[in-house]
């Protein structure tokens, strides 16, 4: 074995051999060290252009939400360049930032027709929702040059969009019934004093004019009005006290309001048979368009409310106001859906004869008056849109000019329920005690003795302030103002009048039909109007429900059967039909046409399922929880009065013989169906909210009804109609108007609640004349419908012009926009859902006065 012998030879050193690796070291060290510190300045810089891009989208965002008219894109992105100065990035002394600004819609793309925002000096867009900053460029280095890094980039990109105002927003709820447009809607001459009613009128002068300003009394127990009071929170308010109380309402009426400090909207969902967005509320916290607020009932005649209000009159306070399109419950229990909100200038507030009222000048939608907020868009490519599409049917009208005066069958339904046994302010009396029976005007108490609620043994006195007294002798005159033998004014030169009187409570058998039918005998009609209804054998005593229904469902059979003409003076005539229904309340009786009294039972609480809102003690007089629409079907039955539109429409509807109703509503009576629904137009429709008489001896009511004499006994003009809906505009019933050419006969238009953008469509008529609109995308929202067609009827006069329908009919009620609801369903073919919304269009304004 050979031994192995290792041999270490040790290594020799030289000078300077570890020099060239420390080097190294070094190099890469300060490498890092200056990369470093290049990075982090860079980082500094890109924070910086961030901050920068927020405050100048914030900056842009605000200058284009007050911008007046006429605001060039140049304001806006001088506001940009000089936010980004005060932030400490001058474009015009750094070339290596470079920066670009855009307009983007509601869809989070750049608008059409021009989206970026530059110095070019055009008019800037309307249908901005949001507007973009980018920053883009390079931070020049200091030490990273040494490994070749001369530059480092940065980039930073903002948005900002519309918030809704929090400070000048106050606790005052408008209808929408009273807003057309941004404009008060002009009510008319309703209650035939000769003076537009609720002192409306347009200001010719002063700082305010071309607006317009409205009287709006307080809608109080269901009781109509114009406005009501809201409340913010639920629970504990604002000042730690209830949020119900009048303490929280006088704070909110205060100075800028107090919704700042919080809000709350009505959880869950308040109204089942009305569309609920998905994911209800979007924006928790937040009053928005779509948002149910809850109701107050804390309002006092405090004089810490009085200052508040009197601080705003005086200071001309541009207030923000929630605009509702639908209120469920009363009272702390009431909700308010909020559709728009709208900018308001008070001028006055007070009691007339106890009814609390407000003056205000409406000055639009305060869209100036929200403010910017950093926002994120839906991307592009977002399928958050539907495609909403309908078909469109109008009540077609048009001008009788009549050459002779027709005989006319004057058909009186006479309301012989047992409030008209009470004053009209809801007052009867028991032991010559005073005693609220039923709800009257807004700012009178709750009923104290609910029992008397169509008791005759409640009857006020004197019963010459009984609202059936007046009812009775304003009939009674009536009865004289016609052409029949034995009146003081019969003309035997002019054919004979008929009149047939039917009166109802909740029975209505075919015995309400007085004399039988019609009759010519004034001395007759005289008797039966005094027998109509009588208790005890006294003709101003009444008692029992409402079942309006069924009066009509009598009238119609009554029309049935009558002759629509007569052979008088050597001629044959037509029969003019004028019916006119008298009374003082809301229809809350089923109509069941298989029992003989057609009495259904009444539409009270238990017939309403756990949990819906109109299922409270007081819902009989709730009008809109008596229509189909807010209450839903009861056994597969409509609500009274949608049951009740339904009749009258029935009777409109007969072609063979001109029909017209008018409603005289005795007291204050809400108008929910009565005015759009049952009157053959809103100028059909009379109220005497109050009881008065003139120096002749005559009530305000005997006036209404010697108005409505005086139409059908002496107008030039009569208002025909087809007396159906119609779904085509052929050709030849239509010409061309403005910029409309056929098939092209109109035009339906939504407006985004949220960021103010408008989209419109035609509604064009198909070749086989039937009348469509779509809008195929549209993005999910909540927004204001508005449409209109013109139709020229072939039976007009020659001199007639096309007319315009522009009055959205519900079934029970019209007005000039409607609010719609679009939300993806996730069904249908596509990627698109389909939206069906159709609808329905009367004239705007009255055939005989309207070209």
């Amino acid at each position: 074995m050979v031994k192995r012998t290792h041999t270490y030879r040790p290594l020799k050193r030289v000078r300077g051999q570890s020099i060239p690796l420390l080097a190294l070291m070094i190099v890469v060290l300060i490498g890092m060290v200056a990369l470093s510190v290049d990075v982090g300045r860079t980082f500094s810089e890109e924070r910086r252009a961030v901050a920068a891009a927020n405050a100048a989208s914030l900056s842009a965002m605000n200058t284009y939400i007050r911008r007046p008219a006429g605001t060039t894109n140049t304001v806006i992105y001088d506001s940009i360049v000089n936010s980004l100065r005060s932030n400490g990035i001058d474009l015009a002394n750094n070339p290596n930032i470079r920066m670009e600004a855009y307009y983007l819609n509601a869809r989070g793309e750049p608008i059409e027709g021009g989206a970026q925002i530059t110095r070019d000096g055009t008019v800037a867009p309307d249908n901005v929702a949001y507007i973009q900053v980018n920053l883009e460029g390079e931070v020049d280095t200091f030490f990273a040059r040494v490994v070749n890094q001369n530059q480092l980039p940065i980039a930073a990109t903002a948005y900002a969009g519309t918030c809704p105002p929090t400070d000048g927003v106050y606790p005052i709820a408008i209808d929408n019934d009273y807003i057309s447009g941004n404009e008060f809607r002009n009510p008319g001459d309703q209650n035939g004093d000769g003076k537009i009613d609720n002192n409306w009128q347009k200001l010719t002068s002063g700082t305010y004019k071309g607006y317009t300003t409205m009287r709006l009394y307080l809608t109080e127990n269901n009781v109509p009005g114009g406005f009501g009071w809201l409340r913010w929170l639920n629970g504990r308010g604002a000042s730690g006290a209830n949020a119900n109380s009048a303490q929280e309402l006088e704070l909110a009426l205060s100075g800028t309001g107090s919704l700042s400090k919080g809000f709350m909207e009505v959880t869950p969902w308040p109204a089942p048979n009305l569309p609920q967005p998905t994911g209800y509320p979007e924006q928790p916290g937040q009053l928005n368009v779509g948002d149910w607020v809850y109701g107050s009932s804390g309002f006092t005649a405090s004089n810490d409310r009085r200052a508040a209000l009197d601080a705003h009159i005086s200071n001309g306070t541009r207030m923000i106001l929630p605009i509702y399109d639908v209120a469920v419950g009363q009272g702390s229990n009431a909700a308010y859906r909020v559709v728009r909100f709208g900018l308001f200038v008070m001028t006055a507030y007070g009691r007339e004869r106890n009814r609390p009222y407000m003056d205000f000048i409406f000055l639009g939608d305060p869209d100036r008056q929200g403010t910017a907020c950093s926002a994120t868009p839906p991307p592009p490519e977002d399928t958050s849109i539907v495609r909403l599409t309908g078909s469109v049917e109008l009540w077609p009208e048009y001008q009788i000019v009549a050459n002779d005066r027709p005989p006319v069958q004057y058909v009186v339904i006479l309301d012989a329920t047992g409030s008209m046994s009470m004053n009209f302010n809801g007052q009867g009396k028991l032991n010559g005690q005073t005693r609220q029976c039923i709800t009257g005007p807004p700012g009178w108490p709750f009923p104290d003795d609910p029992s008397c609620d169509g008791s005759p043994n409640f009857a006020w006195t004197p019963r010459e302030e009984r609202r059936i007294y007046v009812a009775k002798e304003a009939v009674r005159l009536l009865i004289k103002q016609t052409n029949m033998p034995g009146n003081p004014g019969y003309d035997p030169t002019r054919p004979i009048d008929q009149m047939a009187i039917v009166w109802f409570n909740q029975d209505v058998p075919e015995s309400r039909i007085m004399l039988g039918g019609f009759s010519s005998d004034p001395a007759a009609l005289d008797r039966a109007v005094l027998d109509a209804g009588k208790v005890n054998n006294d003709p101003y005593l009444s008692q029992g429900g409402t079942n309006t229904a069924g009066a009509f469902y009598r009238v119609g059979q009554l029309l049935g059967r009558a002759p629509t003409g007569t052979t008088q003076l050597g001629r044959e005539w037509t029969y003019r039909r004028a019916i006119i229904l008298v009374t003082d309340g809301l229809a809350n009786i089923f109509l069941n046409t298989s029992n003989g009294n057609l009495n259904g039972g009444q539409s009270g609480m238990t017939t309403y399922p756990t949990g819906h809102p109109c299922r409270y003690s007081g819902v009989a007089d709730d009008a809109p929880c008596q229509t189909t629409e807010i209450g839903g079907k009861y056994q597969g039955r409509d609500r009274p009065i949608t049951q009740m539109v339904q009749e009258a429409t029935k009777i409109k509807s007969n072609q063979a013989v001109q029909t017209d109703i008018y409603v005289l509503a005795i007291s204050t009576v809400p108008t929910v169906g009565l005015k759009d629904g049952v009157a053959s137009t809103p100028r059909h429709f009379y109220m005497a909210s109050s009881l008065e008489r003139d120096s002749e001896g005559l009530t305000n009511v005997d006036r209404m009804m010697l108005a409505i004499n005086a139409e059908v006994e002496g107008a030039p003009c009569i208002s025909g109609s087809d007396g159906e809906w119609r779904g085509t505009i052929p050709g030849n019933h239509f010409q061309s108007v403005g910029g409309l050419r056929y098939p092209n006969v109109g035009e339906v238009i939504l407006e985004d609640f949220s960021t103010g953008s408008v989209y419109r469509t035609p509604i064009v008529a198909g070749t086989d004349g039937r009348v469509r609109y779509t809008f195929e995308e549209i993005p999910r929202g909540t927004y204001r419908l508005q449409a209109y067609l013109f139709y020229r009827h072939p039976l007009d006069p020659p001199t007639a012009m096309p007319r315009m329908y522009s009055q959205l009919f519900n079934g029970s009620s019209s007005q000039s926009d409607m609010v719609v609801v679009l939300e993806p369903s996730g069904q249908g073919a596509g990627f698109i859902s389909t939206i069906e919304q159709n609808l329905r269009l009367r004239l705007d304004g009255n055939v005989c006065s309207v070209n």
